[in-house]
C-alpha cells in the first residue's frame, strides 16, 4: 500500500463552508477523496481529514488549511505512466475542482510514499 498525503491551502473572503461546519466539511472532503481514490486507484482508504480555519482581519481574507491522509494501491493506478510524479499530478488535478467548489481559491499539493515505488516507476 502507498500512503498519500494531500495538503490544500485556501484564501478567500467567503467559503461555501463556514468554520462552524468543520465536522461536516471533513465528511464531505472524505467522501470526495474516497471517490477520487476509487477512480484513480480502483480502491483506497481515507484515514484522516483535518480542516482548520483562521482569518486575517487586516486583509479581510479567511484562510483554510486541509490535510488529508489516505492509503491506496499504487500498482492499481488507472492512468499511464505509473510514475510517482504522474500519480501526484493526477491526485492534485482531481482534487482541485471539488475543493475549489467548497473553498474558493485553493492550492493543492500531494505527496505519495510507496514502498514499492521503484517497481511502479519502472512500469
Amino acid at each position: 500500500m502507498c500512503h498519500l498525503e494531500v495538503y490544500a491551502q485556501c484564501d478567500d473572503r467567503f467559503f461555501e463552508v463556514s468554520a462552524d461546519e468543520v465536522e461536516s466539511a471533513e465528511f464531505v472532503v472524505e467522501a470526495l477523496v474516497g471517490c477520487m481514490l476509487e477512480e484513480l486507484f480502483d480502491e483506497g482508504t481515507v484515514n484522516n481529514v483535518i480542516i482548520r480555519f483562521s482569518s486575517n482581519p487586516s486583509t479581510g481574507l479567511q484562510h483554510c488549511s486541509i490535510h488529508i491522509n489516505a492509503s491506496c494501491n499504487c500498482n492499481a493506478f488507472t492512468l499511464q505512466p505509473r510514475t510517482k510524479q504522474h500519480m501526484e499530478g493526477a491526485v492534485e488535478k482531481n482534487m482541485y475542482p471539488p475543493l475549489r467548489e467548497l473553498f474558493g481559491k485553493v492550492k493543492v499539493n500531494s505527496i505519495m510514499r510507496c514502498p514499492s515505488l521503484v517497481m511502479v516507476d519502472a512500469l
